[in-house]
């Protein structure tokens, strides 16, 4: 997303790294054919499971590349990439949902075989669950995640202390570089990279340098100060995307034997959802570091905007989130830049977010 942790993302005008690819495999390549099929020559960009990516070029030299699932196959300078028979194989075409046995074949054949016709600004994501089971999904919109281990330089730290006279400091802990592996969330439409935005630091072993530094020792204080009073719990509101939707408070929940159900509201008010999601819920804000006000579908943030990982939930989903001893209410998701099983929500206020900080919740996902 454009708005949050910007330091992470970076305009490219196209990809030149390479790292190894994992055994189940994410597939896309652009169409560039004036007919509207897919080319053996055009761009592949894989990711695995690990969300390991490998990025290849025209001009680029590419080792051997071999899984039990899916391969590359060269002649000269082209490049296309072989199912093996037998798998299970679904394809996504805007509304259109097909399945198929894949033979011995290159996808370019397998979607030819099927009468796939692409637009050119469509790309083809094929991911590989299992050996058994293939989803190939063509679009002109396409998010995957990237995994990468990178230098990590150390930090400084400095840290008062009362113990050493003032103007001195002294170092208590040398630094060390050492190496981090971040994942990115890379966006692409009609075949060109738009975005690459760091979304979590998985690890950093990098050890930072600890200096301290001489102040005053704090007077004693005669009369301990008065606790203060924690601030309210914040004021449930609907926002302005579901201002149609009742400001109200959920007093039961009556699941059906399809995963859905009813939300019973404490004025009588029902809103049906179709699935349940036990997550883990962080707050944010605009005031925070590094945080836009923009969201990644162009909306102004307020309070019901959810962050997402658009592979868990899609951008658009309406939804009633209830934290473990909070009630948040309507949201939709409408920002991304979160990785996994973690949504973020916007709170309007810098106390309300500290305060709600960060929580498990569960997520009914509204029909």
């Amino acid at each position: 997303m454009e708005s949050r942790k910007q330091s992470g993302q970076r305009r490219w005008s196209w990809v030149h790294h390479v790292v190894t690819l994992s055994a189940a495999l994410v597939v896309l390549f652009s169409a560039l054919s004036a007919a509207g099929w897919v080319d053996a020559d055009a761009l592949y960009i894989l990711t695995g499971i690990e969300d390991k990516a490998i990025v290849l070029k025209e001009d680029a030299y590419v080792s051997a590349l071999a899984s039990k699932q899916v391969y590359l196959t060269e002649t000269g300078t082209s490049r296309d990439v072989i199912l093996t028979e037998g798998q299970d194989v679904t394809i996504r075409h805007g509304d259109e949902v097909m399945t198929v046995v894949s033979r011995q074949e290159r996808v370019s054949a397998l979607l030819d075989r099927m009468h796939v016709e692409m637009s050119p600004l469509e790309m083809i994501s094929i991911q590989v669950r299992d050996e058994n089971n293939v989803e190939v999904v063509i679009s002109e919109d396409l998010t995957y995640y990237d995994r990468e281990t990178e230098p990590a330089p150390h930090e400084t730290v400095r840290v008062p202390s009362d113990k050493i006279p003032v103007g001195t400091e002294q170092v208590v802990q040398e630094g060390k570089d050492g190496e981090r592996t971040c994942v990115y969330e890379v966006t692409w439409s009609g075949g060109e990279m738009l975005s690459r935005q760091l979304v979590e630091e998985a690890t950093n072993n990098a050890v930072d340098k600890i200096v301290e530094y001489g102040v005053e020792p704090e007077p004693v204080p005669v009369e301990a100060a008065p606790i203060p009073e924690p601030d309210p719990e914040p004021v449930i509101e609907t926002p302005a995307n579901n201002s149609s939707l009742p400001m109200d408070k959920l007093v039961d929940v009556r699941k059906n034997g399809n995963g859905g159900g009813t939300l019973v509201f404490k004025s009588g008010r029902t809103v049906k959802f179709k699935a349940i999601k036990n997550m883990t819920a962080t707050a944010y804000n605009k005031n925070e570091p590094k945080v836009g006000t923009i969201t990644a579908s162009g909306t102004k943030v307020h309070k019901g905007v959810v962050a997402v990982d658009r592979r868990v939930i899609k951008l658009g989903t309406r939804m009633y989130i209830v934290a473990n001893g909070y009630e948040y209410g309507y949201s939709v998701a409408e920002d991304t830049g979160v990785f996994g099983n973690i949504i973020d929500l916007y709170f309007e206020s810098y106390s309300g977010m500290q305060q709600f900080g960060r929580r498990s919740c569960t997520v009914y996902i509204l029909e």
